[in-house]
């Protein structure tokens, strides 16, 4: 994977496949040059360029992981490719200046190409390949939605991988709605004819539609065991409707919704300055402040960290009707996961619009 020259090595092994949690946190390349030009691309997007001078012939390229992660950030990609190109001076008739063929001049001294890194903000003990063959990319298992409620579901496939893809759906006749049934139907063994990541468009209409076409009634969809390979995630619809509707980043840089059943109470602040002229008193400099206090219905320890992504997301969008999605930004944060079975979790925290203005 590394193309060098006689006189500059990069040291460090690459992986073909990443979780960018994993990537390693410096480079050393080994050189005899004087000074080295070092070129980092983000899906053959120049993200870093800087000219390094070896100290006893070796050189160390530090913060690897946040330079990839920070471009992949800013264009919300969750796959991309990583490659790095190390470039020897050239001879140049000038020694105030120093030419290094990074234009397309001259080929790097030393490279590391095609590396795929999926942006990920955890590491995992069953290492990048292993998580990503086995999990999908969320930090939660299962999920509760209304049965008007979307659940979006993405994973990593390689090309033309044969997989057990299949969904279990217990289900009831609408005339029979306390006899609950089961209904088993395949997704189809390959997901993709390239490396990619795949996402699935999840809801009660979906599934209502398989189990209708496939034994002919008129459905109630209870739950759902979804299955992609290894992956299993359980699916849990709902009547009652969610008090809020959050739209975050999560920790793979995709968007998760959150169905939240809480109270909230809106608190407004007003700062303002009192003047009299003559005998009348006014007000001037009034700024107000309105603040969504939110504290959500109990949770399981498992939602409760899955939701700790939302609390500290550098994305949060609150839904304020069925296709209006405003930015908002959390503060006083108050969140304390326990695992025990005796006490209940329940987040609080104060979000506020970004532009500071209220919906009607």
């Amino acid at each position: 994977m590394a193309k060098t020259k006689a006189t500059t090595k990069i040291n460090t092994a690459f992986d073909t496949l990443y979780l960018s949690a994993h990537l390693p946190e410096e480079v050393s390349i080994k050189t005899e040059a004087a000074q080295l030009e070092i070129n980092i691309f983000v899906d053959n997007k120049k993200v870093f360029r800087s000219v390094y001078y070896p100290y006893e012939k070796m050189i160390y390229v530090r913060d690897i992981r946040s330079i990839v992660e920070a471009s992949m950030f800013e264009r919300q990609l969750v796959m991309a490719t990583l490659k790095i190109d190390v470039y020897e001076p050239l001879k140049t008739s000038t020694t105030t200046t120093v030419e290094f063929g990074s234009d397309g001049s001259a080929t790097p001294a030393a490279s590391v190409k095609e590396v795929k890194v999926v942006y990920c903000r955890f590491k995992s003990s069953e290492g990048s390949a292993g998580f990503l063959n086995n999990n999908f990319l969320t930090t939660r298992a299962s999920a509760l939605i209304p049965r008007d409620g979307q659940l979006k579901l993405s994973n990593y496939t390689k090309a033309y991988v044969q997989s057990n893809n299949r969904v279990l759906i217990y289900y009831s006749a609408t005339d029979t709605p306390d006899d609950v049934q089961t209904y088993e139907t395949s997704l189809g063994k390959n997901q993709s004819t390239k490396e990619d990541i795949i996402t699935a468009d999840l809801s009660h209409k979906y599934f209502k539609k398989m189990v209708d076409q496939g034994v002919h009634t008129d459905s109630i969809i209870k739950g759902v065991e979804y299955q992609i390979g290894g992956r299993y995630f359980n699916i849990f619809f709902t009547d009652e409707q969610p008090t809020e509707t959050f739209k975050f980043l999560n920790a793979f840089n995709i968007m998760e919704t959150a169905y939240l059943y809480n109270t909230t109470t809106v608190k407004t602040e007003i700062d303002r300055s009192e003047a009299v002229c003559g005998q009348q008193t006014q007000f001037y400099d009034e700024t107000v402040k309105v603040k969504h206090e939110v504290e959500t219905a109990p949770l399981t320890s498992s939602e409760a960290t899955w939701l700790n992504q939302m609390l500290t997301s550098k994305l949060v969008k609150v839904l304020i009707d069925g296709y209006t999605a405003v930015p908002v930004l959390i503060s006083d944060i108050s969140s304390e996961v326990s695992d025990s079975d005796k006490e209940l979790i329940r987040l609080k925290f104060t979000w506020v619009f970004v532009d500071g203005t209220e919906w009607i």
